[in-house]
């Protein structure tokens, strides 16, 4: 599976902003990259939504290991998942 580009620095937070608050999770006005992911409600079930979500947007498969709390306790933590993942543009 080919891999997207790189988003520019802020422009992937702002895409995993608002794939999280459209589709993943009943986001509170005022959410942001750095708002905590547990406190708006993710869990065990979104984690693996949000998973299937990037997969399908970037083609960019997170590994196990990776799958912490930490890792996953804001967009901006998970975008630097992503990001790191993701082909560098041509």
């Amino acid at each position: 599976m080919a891999t997207q580009p790189i988003p520019q620095q802020g422009t992937l937070e702002q895409q995993l902003v608002q794939l999280v608050s459209e589709r993943l999770l009943e986001t509170q006005p005022g959410f942001n990259a750095d708002s905590n992911l547990y406190d708006s409600g993710l869990d065990s079930m979104a984690i693996m939504q949000f998973l299937i979500l990037i997969e399908e947007e970037y083609g960019v498969a997170l590994p196990e290991g990776e799958l912490t709390r930490q890792n996953f306790s804001t967009v901006r933590s998970v975008a630097g998942l992503v990001r790191a993942r993701m082909a560098p543009s041509a």
